[in-house]
This record gives C-alpha cells, sequence and structure tokens, in this order.
C-alpha cells in the first residue's frame, strides 16, 4: 500500500491547475517589476518559471509527472532567490509556501526527503551567498530567522500531512466496512438483494444469464424442531455449499429468508446445469452438523435461461414457478425448462 493517502485525481488535477494558474501569473508580474527594477537575470528567470506553471493548460494527461516540474522549478526559483536576495533582499520569505505546496504533489515520504534536501542546500546557499557576489545579506540572523520558520513550517505542515492520511486510511477502511455491510447479508456474508439486483444490471447478465433461484426443504420444520439457532447455521452451511460450487463471476445472494438466489454470467447453461448438480450432490454427500444434532439438509431449485429482452422480473417470475413445481414434486430437485433432474434424499 502507498505510505500516504493522496488527495482523489479529480482533487489533485483541480489543486494543480489553481497552483499553475496562481504560480504563473504572480511570475509573469513579478518579472515584469524586478525588470523595472533592475533584477534582470531574477526577471528572466520568473518568465521560465511563469512558463512551466502555466504547462497543465497546455500538456493534459500528464498531471503527476508536470507537478513534479512544477515543484522542482519552484525549488530552482527559491535557491535562486536566496543567493540573488531577491527584490529589495525579500526573496527568502517566499520559502514559506514551498512545504505545504510540496507534502500535497508529493505525499509525506517523499515530500519529507525532498524539503530535507531543499533545506539542506539552502542553508549552504546561505552561508555562501556572499562569495557568490550577488546579495549580501545585512546581518546573519536574518538567514538564521528564515531557516528557523522554515524548518519549523516544514514540521508542522509534515505533522499534517501525517495525520489526515491516518484519519484519510481510518475514513477509507470504515467507508469500505459500511460499503461491505450495505451489501452483504450479515449472516451468510452473501451478497443481499439489494446487491444482487445492482450486479444483475451488468451487460454479462444478459441473454443467455442463467436464474438459479433456490428454497431450502423443510426450513420451518428444522426451526421448529431444532430452534432457530440451528435454523440459523443451516443457512450458513448452505452459504459455504454455495461459495464452494461457484466462481468468483457468479453471483450468489441470499434472496429472502430460505430463499437464494445464483445468477451465472451470459454463456454459461451448461456450467450452471453443472452447479445445480454439484450442490445436490455435496447436500446427499455432506450432512449439516451442529454439536449433538447431524442430519442432511436438501433445497429445491428452479432454473430459468433468459432470453433477449426479458427483464429481470420476469426471469425470477418464471425461476420461481419451476421452484414451486420442484417443491410440488417432491423437493429435492431442480426444475429447469421442460427437464427434470431428480435427486433422490440420501
Amino acid at each position: 500500500m502507498i505510505d500516504t493517502v493522496n488527495a482523489s485525481d479529480k482533487d489533485k488535477a483541480r489543486f494543480l491547475r489553481v497552483f499553475a494558474f496562481i504560480g504563473s501569473i504572480t511570475s509573469f508580474l513579478m518579472a515584469i517589476t524586478s525588470y523595472q527594477d533592475g533584477y534582470h537575470a531574477l526577471s528572466y528567470l520568473l518568465i521560465i518559471g511563469g512558463f512551466v506553471f502555466a504547462s497543465p493548460f497546455v500538456i493534459k494527461n500528464r498531471d503527476e509527472t508536470i507537478a513534479v516540474l512544477m515543484l522542482y522549478a519552484l525549488y530552482s526559483m527559491m535557491c535562486f532567490l536566496i543567493v540573488s536576495g531577491g527584490s529589495n533582499g525579500t526573496g527568502p520569505l517566499w520559502l514559506f509556501i514551498v512545504s505545504p505546496v510540496t507534502f500535497f504533489i508529493r505525499g509525506l515520504k517523499r515530500g519529507a526527503f525532498d524539503l530535507i534536501l531543499l533545506a539542506s542546500i539552502i542553508s549552504v546557499l546561505f552561508y555562501f551567498t556572499d562569495q557568490f557576489g550577488y546579495y549580501s545579506y545585512p546581518s546573519h540572523y536574518f538567514p538564521t530567522r528564515v531557516m528557523l520558520c522554515f524548518s519549523i513550517l516544514c514540521i508542522l505542515a509534515g505533522f499534517y500531512e501525517y495525520y489526515r492520511n491516518k484519519y484519510s486510511l481510518q475514513l477509507m477502511e470504515q467507508l469500505k466496512l459500511n460499503q461491505k455491510l450495505a451489501r452483504t447479508d450479515a449472516m451468510t456474508e452473501l451478497a443481499n438483494r439489494r446487491y444482487a439486483t445492482e450486479c444483475l444490471q451488468d451487460k454479462c447478465f444478459g441473454e443467455g444469464a442463467v436464474f438459479l433461484l433456490m428454497d431450502v426443504d423443510n426450513f420451518k420444520q428444522i426451526n421448529d424442531t431444532y430452534g432457530h439457532q440451528v435454523g440459523d447455521e443451516v443457512l450458513i452451511f448452505f452459504a459455504d455449499v454455495f461459495k464452494n460450487v461457484c466462481t468468483e463471476e457468479d453471483v450468489i445472494s441470499r434472496w429472502g429468508g430460505e430463499e437464494f438466489l445464483i445468477v451465472i454470467p451470459t454463456g454459461h447453461e451448461l456450467r450452471a446445469r453443472k452447479v445445480a448438480e454439484k450442490i445436490h450432490k455435496k447436500l446427499a454427500e455432506k450432512p449439516f452438523t451442529s454439536g449433538q444434532h447431524r442430519f442432511h439438509v436438501t433445497l429445491s431449485i428452479g432454473l430459468y435461461v433468459r432470453v433477449v429482452d426479458e427483464s429481470m422480473d420476469h426471469c425470477l417470475n418464471i425461476a420461481d414457478k419451476r421452484l414451486y413445481r420442484a417443491k410440488s414434486q417432491g423437493k429435492n430437485q431442480t426444475v429447469a425448462e421442460v427437464d427434470l433432474a431428480k435427486h433422490e434424499p440420501a
């Protein structure tokens, strides 16, 4: 997992363009004033920086690369402002915008590395600025205060980024949990009816998709004989059987009460029939066990293959009728169109 939780792509793209707009306008305006004040080298650098900042409006679909390019262009300008002093010695004050921009673009770890590297370079430049012959600060206290304030601001911005990442991760995990709870039946951990309905809107569940509507046989009798706790365990037992015989592309859901629905994507009718057979076979081979209770459970299945332009409700209605037919003809069997596959109880 990435070490930071960066803003969403849309938010980052929006921030990048806002930053680009402000940076380019500011650079061009300062280039004009610097040129008028006689700082020609600074003026030329600001013009170059202005074009770099304006690049997101020209180059599309390369936001990540452009963001890093803009950031390092900003670093270069900061280094030049330290050496030259900027306009009337105020250049170093622009350092204070660097840390929040860095953390937003680069994230926590890479941003911290970049800022440490920048701070080291700037410290050296401050120390040797007199020897470069560009600008001489009136007192060593000014560079010291600037670096101290810059360091404090970087630390505070780093802590902010750390806690933002931390709580963003927690929020994302909570959102995933809430999404799972909204989509999942709490008891069986299968898809619930609502989520299954959403999945069936997918194009792969169009013509040729197979609906297996299933109902546990004699479930009321199981509840009356062994209690509702055992009844719940029986439903979980069925869910485990379904998971073992189905694939990830199938939709397995608790449709309501003791009723389940499996929908197999388009073009898998033969596999759907085999799935129904496997379910009956596994139930016949493996009895349900709970404490001292041990007995075989069965279910009835109504199978229907969707044809073109049929609604989901229509498919479910036919599957339900075939399920009713399976129940009325002795249970523990699958009814699919004109054929009847019987499975005698073990």
